[in-house]
């Protein structure tokens, strides 16, 4: 009987694990192959006590004792096997074969007890550890977190270090969680090493990419030589460059021509106040002139605070480097954090841009500078405040960037380039209804879009793409780009899909001995369609949708309209 009660645990536990294996994300298949388990375990250690236990029976003497004037038997205690105590025990006359027991008087069964009292030897231990080993694994059973089970799988479905992190936190709570989660700990820290050494190989297969058409993605050459390091956060620092002499000493032909990003607010008053000057000296004013003296002061728009501009241009630059960092690296290896959310702590591994705004200047498709437009209302709300219309005035900048990679104090790269804006964006970012949001707002929100058009040919640039064919191309905010913005998307996500998918399936040990190398050439199609993608659309992908992000308040028209196309972000 005993045996069949194994076989059938053992049969069950076959089933279960079969049929647990078939859905590995259902949480009650996982908890019945687990009852599966622990009822083996326990049937086991059952057999155990009533095989090598003590014996059943305890006899004391050797006189022997007729039943019935038929049947020979000998005075003996029945012990109970699973707890072998006084309490329990039951005296019986026993046949000399010791396989039958019979009933005895009160008065018979009390005299004997007397004479031969119950005294248990040495041989109930056995007993006793073994029903102690049951109620172990009975209390180790019910002692288990319910929520253990879904803990885990909600790690493994997000299968990120951050997941992993929060499990591994909660399972090592309390000493009883971390027992039971011993398994699972360990299963955690692999999976966190598995997922490192997969974004190791996508980068190298993304260089690998790169280098077969000879461009020279210096973002992806910088992701590498951190990740060499050891280091897994990125400090962003940017600073606007500082002028030798005071601007109001500048020569406004100068200013104009090449000094006006050094302090764009006061190039805003003396360029306005200059063209104004010239423009009423003409008789008859050139249509830019005609339209510059149109502008009200409430409508002429210029930069946010210099600190306020500078933590935008910080963010955004550590906003678009992390967007490219999830597209070619994944989301777990490095972090490109802005220096003015580190604190006062001294990072080990910095981006440091030296930046100033170039304005009055054109190169192919896309130019910087003071920029007129008509409001069609005739008064408007700025804030609370209500104002006559009238033309706008606002600038629209290029970027002139100077960066360098600093790991533990040693520069391990640099570079320079030079950015416009796309008008196509910019004009859209104009403010164009009758009611408005305060003007440091206005400003605030031009800039947020403007300067994330500059860093998007920024990035561009640093993935080797030349400087000449970016600014011959522009974005169009139509349903055309938004379907192949779509398109893009999903081309990429499959091509995640499928290399998450390959790499998940393949042992720690074997991912190790992996190479970005062998990973390009399993999926060579499918990556130079990627990368022809992004070097002919230049990352549209990403700088739509985050433009459109930006976008959803001062045109939720075109923002949804996009959005609904392309179906939401690119998650």
């Amino acid at each position: 009987m005993i045996k069949l009660i194994i076989l059938g645990c053992f049969v069950a536990w076959m089933f279960i694990r079969k049929l647990s294996k078939s859905k590995p994300d259902s949480i009650w298949r996982l908890k019945l192959r687990r009852l599966a388990r622990y009822l083996m375990i326990g049937a086991a250690a059952w057999f155990v006590v009533i095989a090598f236990g003590s014996v059943k029976y305890q006899i004391y003497t050797d006189k022997t004792f007729t039943y019935k004037s038929k049947v020979q038997t000998v005075f003996a205690w029945e012990e109970n096997r699973l707890l072998p105590i006084k309490a329990l025990a039951k005296p019986v006359l026993l046949s000399l074969d010791y396989q039958t027991s019979f009933p005895m008087s009160k008065a018979t069964e009390k005299s004997l007890s007397q004479q031969f009292p119950y005294a248990p030897h040495f041989q109930g231990v056995s007993k006793f550890l073994g029903t102690l080993l049951l109620l172990v694994w009975l209390t180790a059973y019910l002692s288990r977190h319910r929520h253990t089970d879904k803990r885990w799988q909600e790690a493994v479905s997000t299968d990120t270090k951050a997941g992993y992190r929060d499990f591994l936190t909660w399972a090592r709570s309390n000493p009883l969680r971390r027992a039971h989660c011993t398994r699972f700990i360990k299963k955690a820290d692999v999976a966190m090493q598995s997922i490192d050494q997969r974004g190791r190989l996508k980068l190298e297969m993304y260089r690998k990419g790169w280098a077969e058409r000879g461009l020279n993605a210096e973002f992806l050459n910088m992701l590498h030589k951190v990740i060499k390091t050891g280091h897994s956060q990125i400090s962003v620092k940017a600073t606007h460059m500082s002028c030798s002499k005071p601007v109001s000493d500048i020569d406004i032909n100068l200013l104009v021509g090449g000094w006006s990003g050094l302090d764009p607010q006061y190039f805003m008053q003396r360029y306005y106040a200059n063209r104004k000057a010239r423009a009423e000296q003409k008789a008859e004013p050139d249509a830019f002139e005609a339209q510059l003296l149109k502008t009200p002061e409430h409508l002429r728009f210029t930069y946010p605070e210099p600190q306020v501009a500078g933590r935008i241009i910080e963010k955004q630059l550590a906003s678009v480097m992390n967007q490219g960092k999830k597209r070619f690296l994944g989301d777990e290896l490095v972090q490109f954090t802005p220096h003015s959310d580190i604190g006062l702590k001294q990072p080990e591994v910095s981006l440091e841009f030296s930046y100033m705004q170039s304005l009055n200047e054109q190169n192919g498709k896309r130019s910087s500078g003071v920029w007129t437009g008509e409001l069609r209302h005739e008064t408007i709300t700025m804030g609370d405040t209500q104002y006559p219309g009238g033309n706008i005035l606002w600038l629209v900048f290029g970027l002139v960037f100077e960066w360098r990679l600093v790991i533990d104090g040693v520069e391990a790269a640099k570079g320079e380039y030079k950015c416009f804006p796309d008008a196509n964006i910019c004009n859209v970012s104009r403010p164009s209804k009758q009611k408005m949001p305060e003007k440091a707002e206005i400003e605030k929100n031009i800039f947020d879009v403007v300067a994330l058009s500059n860093i998007s040919s920024l990035f561009a640039q640093m993935m080797g793409i030349k400087e000449a064919q970016i600014n011959e191309h522009t974005i169009e905010f139509n349903n055309q780009t938004a379907f192949e913005v779509k398109r893009q998307t999903e081309t990429s996500n499959q091509l995640a899909e499928k290399l998450e998918d390959a790499l998940r399936g393949e042992a720690l040990d074997e991912l190790i001995k992996s190479s970005g190398e062998e990973l390009y050439k399993q999926n060579k199609e499918m990556v130079d369609a990627m990368i022809r993608d992004y070097i002919v659309n230049h990352g549209d992908t990403d700088t739509v949708l985050m433009i459109i992000d930006l976008l959803g308040d001062a045109a939720p028209e075109l923002a949804a309209g996009l959005l609904q196309i392309i179906g939401g972000s690119d998650e």
